[in-house]
């Protein structure tokens, strides 16, 4: 991306500590999942991220995941700068992010 604006030898910085924080033995929470778990996460107060996984061919053993967007009206707005990915950043009115194409099975609204 020859266009991106460079990072300041500071916001590096901080990238190198946030590093290096989360490769501190302890700090990150692995998890195995197993049948009938389930995770919730806060996009904008946790950083989070997913390893591999192998999707097994037959039905019955396959991953099933469905994400969720859970936005109560009583949660913290978000910066105005999200409102041009999400559409709004209105405590309550967030509905997350369809992607072209994506076929809805359930319905998004309460």
């Amino acid at each position: 991306f020859p266009n991106a604006p460079r990072l300041t030898k500071e916001q590096i910085e901080v990238m190198d500590l946030i590093d290096a924080i989360l490769q501190e033995p302890g700090f990150p929470l692995q998890m195995a999942f197993e049948p009938g778990d389930i995770q919730f996460l806060h996009n904008h107060q946790i950083l989070h991220s997913r390893n591999d996984f192998f999707n097994w061919p037959e039905p019955e053993r396959a991953r099933h995941l469905l994400r969720l967007w859970i936005a109560p009206t009583t949660a913290r707005p978000l910066p105005d700068y999200f409102a041009s990915r999400w559409g709004s950043v209105t405590p309550g009115d967030r509905g997350g992010i369809i992607v072209p194409g994506t076929k809805l099975s359930v319905e998004l609204t309460v």
